[in-house]
């Protein structure tokens, strides 16, 4: 499956949202992730089928081509194929609820 992982720029990061969970972000941000933030710093292909399985790679065996930190609070997976489309997850302090995600506005 296609992965790919979003994660908040330090310097676009004016409100503090880095490491925040989901509840305080949408609080902050009228109820959306900001993309705006947002940078991939990872994608490509990768035998997983869960966010749970993507927190565990991004932290433990880290893909060829990744340059982000490890995977924590305030990160977006995307899983993409051409049969479902794409699905994103936000990585909140316990799980990781699918959310709405303009990964166009992404950096």
């Amino acid at each position: 499956m296609k992965i790919t992982l979003y994660q908040i720029v330090p310097e676009l990061d004016n409100n503090y949202l880095i490491f925040r969970d989901l509840k305080y972000i949408r609080l902050a941000c009228g109820n959306k992730i900001p993309a705006e933030i947002y940078r991939p710093v990872y994608c490509g292909e990768l035998n997983i089928q869960t966010p749970e399985e993507a927190f565990t790679v991004f932290n433990i065996a880290h893909p060829a081509g990744f340059r982000g930190r490890s995977m924590s609070v305030s990160d977006v997976v995307e899983f993409s194929s051409a049969s479902t489309g794409s699905t994103f997850y936000f990585c909140d302090v316990i799980g990781c609820p699918e959310v709405e995600f303009d990964k166009s506005k992404a950096k």
